[in-house]
């Protein structure tokens, strides 16, 4: 029993499973469709002329936005690259000149004979080695002001003073000159350029103006005779290289910097970047170092939360970068103000076209009103509310229509009250010839009681079945009941059944308890059960078994009754469902009639199903809507 109930509920679930994804499929598209329809028709046609005209015209703002911001994002990129590229030639031509300079110095005969001989020679005679020397850079210097000191460390750490203020000599801290030693020699003479401020040196002077910070050039030297190398420094005011950039405007809340491989900044006119600091973002340092492009290159960064567009150009005398960070904000205004422009034109399109939808949807929606207005009146009994619409369009023509059809309704109503009051004198007098079926419940009680005390409890059970389908019987028309109800009317068939077949079959219930408050035709399963016993228990001669499953599913409501008889050939199925043969019935209701109830009471979406397998099983199966109360959920 339990293999046959196994192989057959698994093929039933294949069969579900495939009607779920068909109804899937198509549930949301139903859905849709039923919502637009459920939205009055004057909301539709506003909705469907504004979409029609403001859609394309938003579409249309957008992408001119995007290209337009596109556009000027790659305008602004290209020029502000100009611009750095241009800064950072300008700056590798000044240091440029510094190199050529302090090459120069270095193998002049007064510097080199200074090497040589410095240790030896008396005050006087440096005094005057210096004032030679200064009489030959004064001329190179004096115009090129952005030059305070030349100065020469020896390596037994003489200091030579070339160029400046002997007065004010430049002077530098002990452990910072060990430190420039340390750093400078391993250059083998190329040019190391660092930024210093007052913490590497006691005191920096230029042109008489005491300056917090400035830019050392320093190469170690070496002179003609020696095999130790000396330092060569050139102190250099930072405005020199401010100087290039600082009139240049790349934009609001825009920075333009020079920083060198390490992230130090040698140059910066904003004192939120300060000189001879590690720049803070350390995402552009490796970006901007990192780039193999000597022509400069733009790239985006997130700085401080914000997005900045980085221009950066390398600079080829020294491990300088010239580095721009743009912000967004700046660079998108002229975008937005676009996009804003745009946005206010589709707005004032958008009213204009609800303006214009909101008269056209009005001149279908108000005549359609008045006939919803009149139809509602008709419900209520007034046949003679009739509409009047003048015009010529196809509204007009349906007015004109319903109002023939109001007159032709009040004559079919006349006629229809006429039949049914000879229809009601026809059936008072068929119910006079009719036995009184209350009579004969009361008497079938009585005979039930009579076995009850004759302890015949056989004849009492079967008694009071029957006393049950009769209390069924004698409801009305398709009065809904219970489903539990409806279970124990097929318990009570059953049981009478089982006296006439000698309870030569088995009949399992597996019925959903959240099904059974809801409501059903009566006597709609009654039939299925019959037809499973005398077409297919009646005649099988194997274990007799019958499942009847009750179960929800999606909206509907499903009641399957399966037997293991000798199962139906598919040519006789329709044979079943259009048989007429009911007399010999209890109900007088055969498969067709279920089928039929069922169509006439919730449409053609519901039904009867039939699947067999011959010598496996039977199984029908009952679909209808879930109904709380007398609510029907669709």
């Amino acid at each position: 029993m339990g293999g046959f109930i196994n192989n057959a509920l698994r093929k039933l679930k294949v069969s579900n499973d495939e009607k779920k994804k068909i109804k899937l499929k198509h549930g949301i598209l139903f859905k849709v469709w039923k919502r637009i329809r459920n939205t009055k028709i004057q909301t539709r046609l506003m909705a469907s002329f504004i979409i029609l005209s403001s859609f394309p015209l938003f579409i249309t703002g957008f992408f001119a936005y995007e290209r337009s911001s596109s556009a000027i994002r790659s305008k602004i990129s290209s020029y502000s690259l100009q611009m750095i590229n241009q800064v950072g030639k300008n700056i590798d031509d000044q240091l440029a000149r510094l190199v050529n300079d302090s090459i120069s110095i270095e193998f002049s005969e007064l510097v080199q004979y200074a090497l040589t001989n410095y240790g030896d020679m008396t005050e006087w005679e440096k005094l005057q080695l210096y004032n030679e020397m200064y009489s030959d850079y004064i001329k190179n210097f004096s115009y090129f002001n952005f030059v305070s000191d030349v100065l020469i460390i020896s390596n037994d750490r003489n200091e030579i003073l070339v160029y400046g203020d002997i007065n004010n000599k430049l002077k530098i801290k002990p452990e910072y000159i060990e430190f420039l030693f340390r750093e400078v020699i391993p250059h083998k003479g190329s040019p190391v350029w660092t930024a210093v401020t007052e913490n590497e040196t006691a005191s920096l002077f230029i042109s008489g103006t005491r300056e917090e910070e400035g830019i050392f050039l320093t190469r170690a030297i070496r002179g003609v005779d020696r095999d130790k190398d000396s330092l060569l420094i050139i102190n250099i005011r930072t405005r020199l290289f401010e100087n290039v950039y600082k009139h240049m405007d790349m934009g609001t809340k825009a920075d333009i910097f020079v920083m060198n491989s390490k992230g130090i900044i040698m140059s910066s006119i904003n004192p939120e970047i300060t000189f001879a600091k590690h720049y803070h973002d350390e995402e552009l340092i490796r970006k901007v170092t990192q780039s193999g492009n000597k022509g400069g290159e733009v790239f985006d960064l997130k700085l401080a939360g914000e997005e900045h567009m980085v221009v950066t150009y390398p600079i080829d005398h020294a491990d300088w970068y010239v580095v721009s960070t743009i912000p967004y904000s700046y660079l998108n205004y002229e975008s937005k103000t676009l996009g804003l422009y745009t946005f206010y034109l589709g707005i004032i399109c958008f009213f204009l076209a609800m303006m214009f939808s909101l008269i056209i949807s009005k001149s279908i929606s108000s005549p359609l009103s008045k006939l919803i207005f009149s139809m509602n009146d008709v419900k209520n009994g007034k046949l003679d509310s009739t509409v009047i619409d003048d015009n010529n369009d196809e509204v007009a023509e349906v007015t004109k229509n319903y109002n023939a059809m109001l007159v032709e309704l009040k004559n079919l109503i006349e006629e229809v009250k006429n039949k049914e009051i000879q229809k009601r004198k026809a059936e008072f007098k068929a119910l006079q010839a009719q036995i009184n079926p209350h009579f004969l419940t009361n008497t079938l009680n009585t005979i039930r009681s009579m076995a009850v005390k004759q302890k015949a409890d056989n004849i009492s059970d079967i008694i009071a079945s029957l006393i049950q389908l009769l209390r069924v019987c004698m409801m009305k028309g398709d009065e809904l009941i219970y489903i539990y109800e409806e279970i124990d009317y097929i318990k009570s068939y059953l049981k009478i059944q089982e006296f006439k077949y000698y309870n030569s079959f088995d009949v399992h219930f597996e019925i959903d308890e959240e099904i059974l408050h809801y409501k059903i035709p009566r006597f709609l399963c009654q039939p299925i059960v019959e037809n499973a016993i005398i077409h297919g228990i009646g005649l099988s001669k194997t274990d007799r078994i019958i499942v009847i499953k009750g179960y929800s599913e999606g909206n509907s409501v499903k009641i399957s009754v399966m037997d293991n008889g000798v199962g139906i050939p598919p040519e006789k199925i329709n044979m079943i469902l259009n048989e007429d043969s009911n007399k010999s019935r209890l109900s007088g209701i055969g498969i067709k009639n279920v089928e039929e109830r069922i169509k006439m009471l919730f449409g053609d979406s519901y039904g009867i199903n039939i699947e067999s397998e011959i010598g496996v099983f039977t199984n029908v199966e009952i679909t209808i809507p879930i109904i709380k109360g007398d609510e029907v959920i669709c």
